[in-house]
């Protein structure tokens, strides 16, 4: 599946100097992604959901795992309620 992601190219540009400014980090590109896959989380709840037993569980709740390089290694922080975080709050956290 392919993503346009010109728009959110631009805005980055356009916004980045007033993003840091306002939350001390860059805009990057990993919120953008966190937060369509929130959105599609929300528009299709069983793809959120998991089988306990016999049973489907839906969650209500979106938790997003992201890999991030690190100095010494990948890590996989836990992004936690992503469906209610803003785009600043999400980059702060996968740094």
């Amino acid at each position: 599946m392919e993503c346009d992601m010109s728009n959110a190219m631009a805005l980055r540009k356009e916004m980045q100097d007033e993003f840091i400014k306002a939350h001390g980090t860059k805009l990057g590109f990993m919120s953008f992604f966190v937060k369509a896959s929130a959105h599609a989380l929300q528009k299709i709840p069983i793809a959120n959901a998991v089988i306990d037993g016999d049973e489907v569980v839906y969650r209500n709740y979106i938790d997003i795992s992201v890999a991030v390089a690190t100095p010494k290694g990948l890590v996989v922080p836990v992004l936690r309620d992503c469906d209610k975080k803003t785009y600043a709050e999400i980059e702060n956290e996968i740094i």
